[in-house]
């Protein structure tokens, strides 16, 4: 067996003055660690800093895609598109990330009415985001599973919450009665232990929420970029010539697809300079008929001659400035 080496007095003594020094020394460092986090915890909670100079209104985006709200930042703040911000709404204090900077304000809106940046959004302020991000992704699910005992002829997708967790709105669609939805958020604040606002939302906004791809094969325009729905019509298609087929008209939210519009202009446009269909034209080869455009082109399909039996008739493909409009009598 090994021999046990006894260790002198004054050995023993060192070897614990040098443990004693090194625990003392571990301990301040722990101190030291907790003070910062209390200092970072009472700027979260305490007033934000006062602002005297002058303001700038400013564009807030809460979603990525989501709607511009105008808010005045102070000038000091020297704001740039992107920066994550806090402010003051309805809801309470949330964040948002800067759109656009010395922003123009739509006619009869003075900047006087705008409430006002807060702060830019500091580390605690991001852990707080990501947190109530997590907290709303747990209330879709208890609020689905309310929909569920409660038979509701609902569909919920989304939540979102304010920064401090006191408030949230909890977006659906559906057709529920007014005493359902009372009942319903009623049980959703008790699970969640806050105020809730139930939003029913139409195909439109739930298809921009749960975004996806086109049948283009792009991602959905409503969740890249558009900030707002404009009105599309079954005229807007017929004027570009396309196809009537459901499937080739309508998104994957079954309405007229938004990009209907977007060259409607331009087809209406160009299209003046061209005869109309079934107008009769003078061509090359005689009097024929306009059975078709192609406006980008501008170009005319003739059919000649315009009456007689089909199997005699020719089509033919012209410049519209190889046709000359026959007057009408």
């Amino acid at each position: 067996m090994d021999e046990v080496k006894d260790i002198a007095p004054d050995e023993n003594q060192e070897w614990s003055d040098e443990i004693e020094t090194w625990l003392d020394e571990y301990q301040e460092a722990l101190d030291d660690t907790q003070d910062e986090l209390d200092v970072q915890a009472e700027s979260g909670s305490a007033q934000n800093p006062e602002f005297t100079g002058p303001t700038t209104p400013v564009g807030i985006r809460f979603q990525p895609a989501g709607k511009v709200y105008h808010f005045v930042a102070p000038v000091e703040m020297e704001l740039r598109r992107d920066d994550w911000v806090v402010m003051e709404t309805v809801y309470g204090e949330q964040a948002g990330q800067v759109s656009e900077t010395n922003a123009k304000l739509p006619d009869g809106i003075s900047p006087k009415r705008l409430k006002i940046v807060l702060r830019r959004a500091n580390g605690l302020d991001m852990a707080r985001y990501q947190l109530m991000r997590e907290r709303a992704e747990r209330m879709v699910e208890v609020a689905r599973e309310e929909v569920v005992a409660q038979k509701l002829d609902m569909k919920v997708f989304s939540a979102e919450f304010a920064l401090d967790g006191s408030s949230a709105i909890l977006l659906c669609t559906g057709n529920s009665n007014k005493r359902d939805l009372t009942n319903f958020r009623r049980r959703i604040a008790s699970r969640m232990n806050c105020r809730v606002e139930i939003r029913t939302v139409g195909p439109r906004d739930h298809a921009k929420a749960l975004c996806g791809y086109g049948v283009c094969g792009e991602p959905r325009c409503c969740c890249r970029f558009l900030t707002e729905f404009q009105t599309v019509s079954i005229r807007m298609a017929k004027d570009q010539a396309i196809s009537m087929a459901p499937t080739d008209i309508t998104g994957m939210c079954g309405r007229l697809r938004c990009c209907l519009a977007y060259e409607h202009e331009v087809y209406k446009e160009e299209a003046k300079s061209l005869p109309k269909i079934k107008a009769r034209v003078q061509t090359e080869k005689g009097v024929g008929r306009v059975i078709d455009l192609d406006i980008l082109k501008g170009e005319v399909v003739v059919e000649v001659p315009p009456d007689g039996p089909r199997v005699e008739r020719e089509r033919i493909r012209l410049s519209a400035d190889e046709v000359k409009v026959i007057p009408q009598k």
